[in-house]
C-alpha cells in the first residue's frame, strides 16, 4: 500500500550535539518519501519551541530528552506543551529511550503526553506497563551509503577504537583497549586532534581500518546495543565484537563480523591468524556485513516502522 507523504518533525538538541538519532530520523523521513522538520530543544524557549511545531503542523513528532531536562527547563512545562499539542493539533507524540537503563527516566503514566514509546532493548511490556502507552522495540540504525567508502590515510590502522575512554561506566572498555594497546596490538582511538569528530566520518574510518572495536557495555539488558554495531557494520567496517547474546541476535558472526571472548586478548589475536591466512574473510565481512546492514537496519526502515503504527492508530 502506497502511504501518502506525512509531515514529520523532530524534536532535539540540534544545535548543539547531532547524534545519529537525530540525524537518522530526518535522513529515514526524508527517504521513506516524507517531509521533515528538525525543532532545536534548547537555547530557546518552550513557547518558541511550541510555535515552530505548530506552524510546520507535523502529523507526527519524534522526539528523546523530554524527560530529565530539569537543567534547562521545567518538566510540567514540558509535559504540558506535550499535552496541547496532542490535544489541541492533533499531533502523534513518539519517544524514544536509547540509553541502557533498566528504568526509564520517568517513571510513571505518559498516556496524556506521548502515543508511542521506542525502546532500544527488549523490556518492552515492563516499559508499557509504567508509561501506559504502547511501547515497540526500536534498535539503532545505520545511515545510507549507495556503497563503501574509498579509504583515508588519516584513518589507517590495525583496529579502530572510537568512542569515551576513563572511568565510570567507560572503566571496562578503557581498560581492555589498555591492554591491547600493551600487547603490541595497534589501536587507534578516535577521535584525534587530525580527525576531529568522526560521528559523521564513519564511512570513511569503516573503510579505512582493518578492523573496528566494539564492545558491550550494558549485558544484563535483554536486546540492548548501542550505536556502533549499526554505525560500522552498516559502513562495511569488519567489526570486532565481545561475545554476548544481543549481537547474536541481530547479526550473524563470522558472516557480518567477527566474535572475540569478553576480555580475551588472544581471541583477537586468533582473528588476526585467520584473516592473515585467509585474506578473503575481511572482504567478505565487510559486503556481507554492508549490504545486510543497509538492508535490515536502514533509516529508512526504522521511519517506516513508525509510521506503521501511526497509520494503525489512526485506521488509515
Amino acid at each position: 500500500m502506497k502511504v501518502k507523504q506525512l509531515r514529520i518533525a523532530g524534536l532535539g538538541d540540534y544545535d548543539n550535539y547531532l547524534s545519529y538519532f537525530t540525524y537518522g530520523i530526518m535522513e529515514g523521513s526524508i527517504r521513506a518519501g516524507h517531509m521533515f522538520r528538525p525543532v532545536p530543544f534548547f537555547n530557546t524557549t518552550l513557547d518558541s519551541v511550541y510555535e515552530q511545531i505548530v506552524w510546520f503542523k507535523p502529523h507526527i513528532l519524534l522526539c528523546h530528552m523530554i524527560f530529565g531536562c530539569s537543567h534547562y527547563y521545567e518538566q510540567d512545562r514540558v509535559l504540558s506543551m506535550l499535552f496541547n499539542l496532542r490535544k489541541k493539533h492533533n499531533i502523534f507524540i513518539v519517544y524514544h529511550a536509547g540509553d541502557a537503563r533498566l528504568n526509564p527516566r520517568y517513571r510513571g503514566d505518559i498516556s496524556n503526553f506521548v502515543d508511542l514509546g521506542l525502546l532500544n532493548q527488549d523490556n518492552c511490556d515492563y516499559y508499557s506497563g509504567i508509561w501506559k502507552i504502547p511501547v515497540i522495540r526500536w534498535p539503532y540504525m545505520c545511515l545510507y551509503q549507495e556503497q563503501m567508502a574509498e579509504p583515508v590515510s588519516m584513518f589507517r590502522c590495525r583496529v579502530a577504537f572510537t568512542g569515551e575512554m576513563g572511568g565510570g561506566v567507560h572503566k571496562e572498555r578503557t581498560d581492555f583497549v589498555r591492554k591491547l594497546q600493551s600487547s603490541g596490538i595497534d589501536v587507534k582511538i578516535f577521535p584525534t586532534p587530525e580527525s576531529g569528530n568522526t560521528r559523521f566520518q564513519t564511512a570513511e574510518l569503516a573503510a579505512s581500518a582493518d578492523t573496528v572495536l566494539g564492545m558491550q557495555m550494558e549485558r544484563s539488558l535483554r536486546g540492548y546495543l548501542d550505536v556502533r554495531p549499526f554505525q560500522y557494520i552498516g559502513a562495511g567496517a569488519v567489526y570486532l565484537h565481545d561475545s554476548c547474546i544481543q549481537m547474536r541476535e541481530s547479526f550473524e558472526k563470522d558472516i557480518h563480523y567477527f566474535e572475540y571472548n569478553k576480555d580475551d586478548i588472544k581471541s583477537i589475536y586468533d582473528i588476526f591468524d585467520s584473516i592473515s591466512k585467509y585474506p578473503e574473510l575481511s572482504s567478505i565481512i565487510r559486503h556481507e556485513g554492508f549490504k545486510y546492514c543497509q538492508e535490515k537496519h536502514s533509516t529508512k526502515q526504522r521511519i517506516e516502522q513508525i509510521v506503521n503504527k501511526y497509520l494503525e492508530t489512526k485506521n488509515v
